[in-house]
């Protein structure tokens, strides 16, 4: 009766999380602790393991098969794998990102403009983060690989956590005390994995009736030079040739975003980049920032209201310094948004933060970039202008 009882108890644990995806119900190798492994998640067979992506949440990242090397998924992507990266990152705590698209065979993905690229069912997107731990940069530790997989039932978000040499899924989330060597310096802090209902509330649709898709797959973060085994080419190009894209324009009509550190491009672009890939997936039409009236994706005028430009800042108190619009042209200091971008989880303003979910550091240098840019506006009078209103 007692063990009954546990196996029963399992698989209720088992169904938690709203993944979407089936659970796994049978034994299988197994820590203590873990939920044992269905029996689609355990296969000799070579490259990704289709079945089990597609049918079953599966406790162990190497159960997928998704790597040449199960213990290293930062290269060598088994079977039909390709390495990607959007031209602006996500910033989460300085962690170096390794991602994947894994397309089953004879399937590709719908080009869209603005609103990121359509993904067949099927489709697998993988994402490893991992934090730098020596002074020079060149070695990192593995933190967590993070998949999102296009089922039947929609897109489900997984994120597994690196226990030596497998990542083991934690529906939960797990919050590790840590460090990252940021320029040579150690930052001691503490990192977050976010649940499977976190994954939801970023990776929100772009569109009305979308429930929920990637991030960094838009045609303006994808549209730029990435090193691959055998020489440099153009994502979007690459992805083309390879028949993993279909309907795509002539390059010429390609939105172009731009890598924000990059100084040799215009300040407005990279301030604009930054803030696409941070911000735009809440701050949109259908996203959860939607309510604030600021819409900071790539394509809209960097000169409007709706971007910014002395927007009060709705719903936003104004933090210790009362702070009143979300940018005021040529102030900084006195601009909502560097300030909340610029706030940790471990200070006193953790609840100013922005984006609250995905990160506990702050990226300096892109505030820093984000305050340059305002500071060359042209200065305007916020005040003047909305009393007039």
């Amino acid at each position: 009766m007692k063990n009954a009882c546990l196996w029963g108890l399992l698989m209720v644990l088992a169904g938690c999380g709203g993944s979407g995806g089936g659970t796994a119900t049978a034994p299988g190798p197994s820590s203590p602790g873990e939920v044992p492994a269905d029996p689609r998640c355990l296969t000799d067979n070579e490259g990704p393991n289709w079945q089990a992506l597609a049918e079953v949440d599966c406790p162990r990242l190497s159960h997928y098969q998704l790597f040449s090397d199960d213990r290293n998924p930062r290269v060598d992507p088994a079977g039909p794998g390709v390495k990607f990266a959007p031209a602006s990152g996500l910033f989460s705590d300085h962690a170096r990102k390794y991602r994947f698209l894994f397309l089953p065979d004879n399937r590709s993905a719908h080009y869209r403009e603005k609103a990121g690229l359509v993904f067949p069912v099927g489709t697998v997107l993988a994402k490893t983060f991992a934090l730098p731990v020596s002074a020079g940069g060149n070695e990192d530790r593995l933190i967590e690989t993070r998949l999102l997989i296009h089922r039947e039932t929609g897109w489900v978000g997984l994120p597994y956590v690196w226990e030596g040499s497998d990542a083991r899924l934690s529906r939960i989330g797990k919050v590790l005390d840590t460090y990252v060597m940021v320029d040579g310096v150690q930052q001691d802090f503490r990192y977050q994995v976010p649940d499977v209902l976190a994954c939801r509330k970023c990776h929100q649709g772009r569109v009305e009736g979308e429930r929920m898709t990637p991030l960094g797959t838009t045609v303006r973060q994808l549209n730029h030079v990435l090193e691959y085994a055998d020489g440099s080419r153009n994502q979007i190009a690459h992805w083309q040739s390879l028949g993993l894209l279909t309907a795509v324009p002539d390059p010429a009509e390609w939105p172009r975003a731009v890598r924000w550190q990059d100084s040799r491009e215009p300040l407005n672009l990279r301030a604009k980049s930054y803030l696409d890939a941070n911000c735009s997936h809440c701050h949109s039409d259908v996203g959860s920032g939607a309510l604030s009236g600021l819409r900071l994706e790539y394509w809209r005028d960097e000169n409007s209201y709706t971007y910014g430009i002395c927007n009060r800042a709705q719903g936003y108190y104004g933090g210790e310094y009362s702070l009143t619009f979300d940018i005021v042209p040529g102030d900084a200091d006195s601009s909502v948004l560097p300030y909340r971008l610029a706030s940790e989880r471990a200070t006193h303003n953790a609840k100013d933060m922005m984006p609250p979910l995905g990160r506990s550091l702050a990226d300096h240098a892109a505030v820093a970039l984000i305050r340059q840019w305002i500071n060359a506006m042209a200065p305007q009078d916020c005040a003047s202008l909305d009393s007039a209103e």
